[in-house]
């Protein structure tokens, strides 16, 4: 099936967005000292965004929504990148990525200051505080683009994820028995009221 290409350009990019991606890269010091950087996702980051979640974990795929182990979406995904409906940063190591962030954003109506959560990191990589600074990434990006509130949806079941982010000042709003999930919400609040991974060290 063919793949039709549209490569994201910077003057269909909104003026507070464009200021807000003039951040990139950041370096990112873990706990251990290793060295992530992080960028937006661009269209020549195909390849290894494919080889990211070809081996995902049914637990992790499940969560994501999307069919990512099939290389044809994840395909799709770098080849219609739009910043201003889906923000995806991704985080290098030692010049391979490792994992993946987005920041989803409504166009318009009573959700349109609501943005959405999702993120996955390779497992080789967990357990690294790498999971806490990208969500603190997102966060501080919702606030710069004018959300008020960041929501993430989780299967009930996921018990620690659900710990997790309610150390991180989500609490649960709502329950879909149905689908067995719950989302969890959190206000988008000024980054001194974000808690952070221990020693870790943000660069510019």
């Amino acid at each position: 099936m063919a793949l039709r290409v549209s490569k994201p350009k910077w003057k269909d990019v909104s003026p507070e967005l464009r200021l807000v991606l003039e951040r990139y890269p950041r370096v990112v010091e873990l706990p251990d000292g290793a060295q992530v950087r992080l960028r937006p996702l661009v269209s020549r980051d195909e390849p290894e965004l494919v080889q990211l979640f070809i081996n995902i974990p049914y637990e992790d795929l499940r969560n994501l929504h999307d069919n990512v182990s099939d290389p044809v979406i994840v395909r799709r995904w770098c080849r219609n990148i739009n910043y201003d409906r889906v923000l995806p940063i991704v985080a290098e190591l030692e010049g391979k990525i490792v994992a993946d962030a987005t920041l989803k954003r409504c166009a318009a109506g009573p959700t349109r200051r609501v943005g959405r959560f999702r993120a996955y990191v390779h497992p080789e990589y967990r357990r690294r505080g790498l999971g806490a600074v990208l969500l603190r990434e997102i966060l501080d990006l919702a606030r710069a683009v004018g959300m008020t509130q960041l929501a993430v949806e989780l299967y009930q079941g996921q018990r620690e994820m659900r710990k997790m982010f309610l150390r991180y000042g989500f609490h649960d709003e709502g329950l879909v028995p149905a689908c067995q999930r719950v989302t969890l919400v959190r206000q988008v609040a000024a980054e001194e009221d974000v808690p952070t991974t221990p020693q870790a060290r943000i660069e510019p």
